[in-house]
Formats: C-alpha cells, sequence, structure tokens
C-alpha cells in the first residue's frame, strides 16, 4: 500500500514565510559574510604563496650575485652583511627566507660558508661565504 501523504510532505509549510523571517535573513547574511570573509582569506593566503615562491626562485641567484660582488671588491662575504643586502635588495624577504635559500645552495654545492678563525664581540664568530661553482 503507498502513503498517500509522501508527495505532500511540506505542502502545507508557506516556504515565503518561513524565507522573509528576520532570523532567516540574519542567518543568511551571517552565512554570506563568513563565505565572503573565507574567500578574501584565500585570497590572501595565495597573494602570499605566490609572493614567496617569487622570493624564493629569485633568493638563490641573488645571493650568489651578492656574494660575487663582494668577492669582485677583494673583500669578504660576511654572512650578516650579505643577508642585510639581500633583505634590501629583495622587498617582502625575510631572513628565515634568505637562511633557507642559504641552505639549499650549500646544500646544493653552490655555495661554502666558512666560520671565521677570529672571535668578534663578546666571542661571536663571523662566517664568510664563497661561490663554489664558478658561472661560464
Amino acid at each position: 500500500m503507498t502513503n498517500p501523504n509522501a508527495f505532500s510532505f511540506g505542502a502545507s509549510e508557506n516556504y515565503w514565510a518561513r524565507v522573509m523571517t528576520p532570523e532567516y535573513q540574519a542567518e543568511k547574511k551571517a552565512r554570506q559574510a563568513q563565505e565572503k570573509l573565507e574567500a578574501e582569506r584565500a585570497a590572501e593566503r595565495q597573494r602570499n604563496e605566490w609572493q614567496k615562491q617569487a622570493v624564493m626562485s629569485a633568493a638563490g641567484p641573488a645571493i650568489l650575485d651578492i656574494v660575487n660582488g663582494y668577492l669582485a671588491q677583494n673583500r669578504p662575504a660576511v654572512s650578516s652583511e650579505v643577508q642585510e643586502v639581500f633583505l634590501n635588495r629583495l622587498k617582502g624577504s625575510t631572513p628565515v627566507e634568505y637562511r633557507s635559500a642559504l641552505e639549499v645552495l650549500k646544500q646544493n654545492g653552490y655555495v661554502h660558508e666558512l666560520v671565521s678563525s677570529t672571535q668578534g664581540y663578546m666571542g661571536q664568530r663571523t662566517t664568510h661565504l664563497y661561490p663554489l661553482l664558478q658561472e661560464g
């Protein structure tokens, strides 16, 4: 036997009366605001990721260029000075990005970091960078 009320369930409910209530409208606006905020956050994350990729793709060549520039002037490429020039040259970059790019260069054999034998202020030692592979 077929239920005669199966297809009329909810037919007595007035859809427009429910949709037009202030509570429903407030919930709808809150839901839309939340979706808009989440979309803005996703766009901001994407922009940050693109900026990070741009910095990291330019970081390795920039570090090598800075180190070669110091050596061309017959000056040691002190890591802290190279970092300062790097951060000024690549706007929006961070010291963490510098260190990670430098680690990648060291692991791939492009740069060698050598700890100096002399002690600086309060026993602090400086590190110097030397390029290992010559372009050409």
